[in-house]
């Protein structure tokens, strides 16, 4: 079919040519895909708003060779003016580029539509502890793309107790027995353990209830995004340093 009737996430959102925007759509019946929008950066563009990044809306899409092209787009839900905080914007933004450089090109993927949809959403008015939301954002994303390290317990023995290890590389966690001489490993604290195997477990909204100290915050960033970045080599991210300028360890 030459057009798509889809619902779609604003990804990213870029000059292109004189007066039209390209951008990067994480959309429900295809996955992520990149679209033209004609003329979208003129003031008076019905196109301007349903375009920005952090909007959740319904586009009519013309398929093209290599592109598709914004035919009609409407703005079902839009976050924009919860990002005026910076702290906000930098999160939104972190989550937003990470999913665009995990998600392969035409997979759809619901569960990962809904999972950046409800995190944009959460941002506003979350009461909980923002470190460990970002930190529940990137490990369920891994999980919902086949990507989860394994935390529940050592990988080679299965024991529970600890102390453990972990390291990139092996994928996981390991104890002090089974601790490999070639990798070592890094250590990880009895806390921090217990909310990676909470995170795993809760939803979103539970996660409200989760509070790290400094220190297991620092252990949990350094694990996850270790992790992300041996398995998925998805190299440096501007949203992760701007993110860190503004509080995430």
């Amino acid at each position: 079919m030459k057009y798509l009737q889809t619902k779609a996430l604003v990804l990213r959102s870029r000059p292109f040519a004189e007066m039209d925007r390209l951008l990067t759509l994480l959309t429900w019946d295809e996955g992520k895909i990149s679209a033209k929008a004609p003329g979208a950066r003129r003031v008076k563009s019905k196109l301007a708003a349903a375009v920005e990044v952090f909007t959740c809306g319904s586009f009519l899409l013309y398929r093209g060779r290599t592109i598709f092209t914004v035919s009609q787009a409407q703005v079902e839900v839009s976050f924009r003016e919860q990002m005026v905080h910076v702290e906000n914007y930098a999160r939104g933004q972190y989550f937003a580029e990470l999913t665009e450089r995990l998600i392969p090109e035409g997979e759809p993927n619901p569960g990962v539509f809904e999972h950046l949809l409800a995190a944009w959403s959460s941002l506003q008015e979350w009461q909980g502890d923002r470190e460990l939301l970002t930190r529940f954002f990137e490990l369920r994303l891994l999980l919902l793309l086949g990507f989860q390290p394994h935390c529940e317990n050592c990988l080679f023995c299965g024991d529970l107790q600890g102390p453990f290890y972990w390291s990139a590389a092996a994928g996981g966690l390991f104890c002090e027995r089974c601790r490999p001489a070639r990798q070592p490993g890094v250590s990880l604290s009895r806390g921090s353990h217990a909310i990676l195997r909470a995170m795993q477990r809760v939803s979103l909204r539970e996660m409200k209830n989760l509070r790290a100290p400094q220190g297991q915050q620092r252990e949990l960033a350094d694990f996850i995004r270790q992790f992300i970045q041996y398995w998925t080599e998805t190299g440096s991210l501007k949203s992760l340093a701007f993110m860190r300028e503004h509080g995430d360890p």
